[in-house]
């Protein structure tokens, strides 16, 4: 009896310590449920993936996570044929996750077919502010009227612009959710006056540079002979040509008291507000009852412009007639003075 009860007092004794090592270990999981599932889908349990996914499902928080677990029930349902529950898997893929999609390189295209489907029916809510309100936007190029605006919209990334009246342009992007708001707030920073342009500088008074302006003028004239015993005579003439820049070359016909023509070359160069000092040089040529005469005339003088159409102007000068029939005074002192008109 006494060696019975030893004997079962040292059994106790080695199988106690062994007992309480086996309740210390005990078997690991392997993987999150998300890993299980991926591994029980990729050997073709679809019944045992969805198990371990809807457990990942109800463990996790994150939208990443979300996403993959819900595009993986997605396959797993489509797999058995029940294209119903795939779709409302994908439905809540998109919400954790608007942009999400999947490989067509690795995916049946008629799966990844029904994602963008079940995508392309989903919209969210866009709501567009601005301070201050009135900002014209565009949603993706296309014009979406003027802030304050609510937009229904397909779900997904969207790039806005918004530009103000009076303004800069102001940009950015959005991600829309199935069901959900998405509000852009956008306040308009201090805009820097620019100076304004410098005005055109006023016209230059008298002739200004502008090529090929017509112009006409009337003159009368005064002639003194130096020759002694010579009478005192004088002239009227009318006449017009050109305008280049300072320049100004004409044909002038003189009326009175003998007939006659004077090509001209004038040089005006504007020295004040409306006046300028003038030179003109001649080839003046008369024909008299004696002939013709032919000479060379030369003057300086000044111009006034009350109008920019209309000068006055007066000068004194010389001329000497080289061919002078029967005259006694071929060379004169004179002084001329007349109106001009010219093109503004």
């Amino acid at each position: 009896m006494t060696a019975s009860v030893a004997s079962l007092l040292a059994l106790l004794f080695v199988a106690g310590p062994a007992a309480r090592a086996a309740k210390v270990d005990p078997p690991k999981a392997e993987g999150t449920k998300l890993e299980q599932g991926q591994k029980l889908f990729a050997s073709g349990d679809f019944e045992g993936a969805l198990k371990a996914l809807d457990a990942a499902a109800q463990e996790s928080k994150d939208d990443a996570t979300l996403e993959k677990v819900h595009l993986l029930r997605a396959q797993c349902f489509a797999a058995r044929q029940d294209f119903v529950r795939a779709e409302e898997a994908f439905a809540q893929a998109l919400e954790a996750d608007p942009e999400a999609s999947l490989d067509p390189a690795r995916v049946d295209p008629t799966v990844v077919k029904m994602l963008d489907a079940v995508r392309n029916r989903l919209t969210g809510s866009l709501v567009l502010e601005s301070t201050p309100p009135g900002a014209s936007v565009t949603v993706d190029g296309k014009d979406a009227g003027l802030t304050p605006q609510a937009l229904p919209i397909a779900i997904g990334r969207h790039r806005l612009e918004l530009r103000w009246e009076k303004g800069p342009l102001a940009s950015s992007e959005v991600v829309v959710k199935p069901g959900r708001e998405a509000k852009v707030t956008w306040v308009q920073g201090p805009v820097t006056q620019l100076p304004p342009p410098p005005c055109p500088a006023a016209p230059a008074p008298g002739p200004t540079p502008r090529p090929l302006r017509p112009f006409a003028d009337v003159r009368a004239s005064f002639e003194v002979p130096v020759n002694p015993g010579a009478y005192v005579t004088g002239g009227f003439e009318v006449g017009g040509g050109l305008e280049v820049w300072w320049f100004r070359l004409g044909l002038w016909a003189r009326l009175f008291p003998a007939f006659g023509l004077t090509p001209r070359l004038a040089f005006a160069v504007p020295v004040a507000e409306k006046f300028n000092v003038l030179i003109e040089l001649g080839l003046p040529v008369l024909f008299l009852r004696d002939g013709t005469g032919v000479g060379l005339w030369g003057t300086g003088g000044a111009e006034y412009y009350p109008l920019r159409w209309l000068g006055l102007w007066a000068a004194a000068g010389a001329r000497h007639y080289f061919q002078w029939p029967g005259r006694n005074d071929p060379t004169a002192f004179t002084v001329t003075g007349g109106a001009r008109l010219r093109m503004p």
